[in-house]
């Protein structure tokens, strides 16, 4: 039962980051130079891996590790790419870069605690 309601957590956690990714950019009075935004970028993407994981049984762990790797790699591209057609938003390495941290932290974390067991 508990997987259930991480898979529904992690479609609706999925639905709301490409929402959010579409609605053009906003003037924010919080300071650049503090790269909040990169940090955000981790996080979410830190989220969406986590729920991705959390959804199945740790019998699941190594094959769901290889998909989550893939996606890692395809979702961050996907999501800078799609931002070029949205008025005020912009393609950024840097934001792709931070996706995929986020990601990767899951991927060490589940390699480790695997190699634990």
């Amino acid at each position: 039962m508990k997987k259930k309601y991480f898979k529904i957590a992690f479609y609706i956690w999925a639905v709301i980051l490409f929402t959010l990714t579409s609605i053009p950019k906003l003037q924010t009075p919080i300071d650049d130079s503090l790269n909040i935004d990169k940090l955000a970028h981790f996080i979410v993407y830190l989220i969406f891996a986590f729920l991705f994981m959390k959804m199945f049984d740790e019998n699941q762990y190594i094959q769901k590790l290889k998909i989550l790797s893939v996606l890692a790699v395809i979702i961050p591209i996907l999501d800078e790419s799609h931002q070029i057609l949205i008025p005020g938003r912009s393609f950024s390495y840097y934001d792709i870069l931070a996706d995929f941290l986020g990601f990767l932290t899951i991927i060490i974390y589940y390699k480790f605690k695997l190699k634990q067991s």
